[in-house]
């Protein structure tokens, strides 16, 4: 089974549940109650591994602070990212202009296609609660893929599934990218 790592860059405004996504999915502890939000500083980095076909994959997700005080940090963040998610409040539509910022500094220099970028709208529920009705994208990201999920911090599991159902692909398109630009590399040295 070959290996190969990966770096998604987990991106978005402030408390859209980037990090409760990144922890719940590296099955870290969640905090829950009052200390439940604790904003990012510049970047947390949580590790999972994932076999994908013929394939085991080490996938780095680093959360970035959505804050804007981190965002001279954003290039250094930014450099060799193999995929990007994008993170999304799906009840505050407005966000989506704040995504458009993050994809054109985060994935335009990596020159990313589609296949690598996805945007992930999560809705932060209690037991019971509704997945609700999120309409999706409207504007210039609506060509990346589009995914709603509904985690549970007291018990993340059955989001955390669905969440994986979704970043496969992810990971899928980000490991083709770089499968396939590693054999462009490998082709021109022999030209050489």
């Amino acid at each position: 089974m070959a290996e190969h790592g990966l770096k998604i860059a987990v991106v978005g405004p402030q408390r859209t549940g980037k990090t409760l996504l990144c922890r719940a999915l590296a099955e870290q502890p969640i905090l829950l109650g009052e200390m439940s939000y604790q904003p990012t500083a510049a970047v947390r980095i949580q590790e999972i591994s994932r076999v994908l076909g013929i394939d085991r994959v080490k996938v780095q997700f680093w959360d970035v602070s959505g804050s804007v005080q981190y965002q001279s940090y954003w290039p250094v963040l930014a450099k060799e990212v193999d995929g990007l998610l994008m993170v999304i409040d799906p009840n505050r539509p407005e966000q989506e202009r704040d995504l458009e910022t993050f994809y054109r500094n985060f994935a335009e220099p990596n020159n990313l296609y589609t296949r690598q970028c996805m945007v992930m709208a999560i809705q932060v529920q209690k037991e019971g609660g509704g997945l609700g009705g999120w309409q999706g994208l409207q504007g210039g990201l609506k060509k990346l893929s589009q995914s709603y999920v509904a985690i549970n911090p007291a018990n993340p599991a059955a989001g955390v599934q669905e969440a994986y159902s979704h970043l496969d692909v992810l990971f899928q398109g980000a490991l083709q990218s770089k499968k396939e630009a590693l054999e462009s590399s490998y082709m021109n040295q022999e030209d050489q």
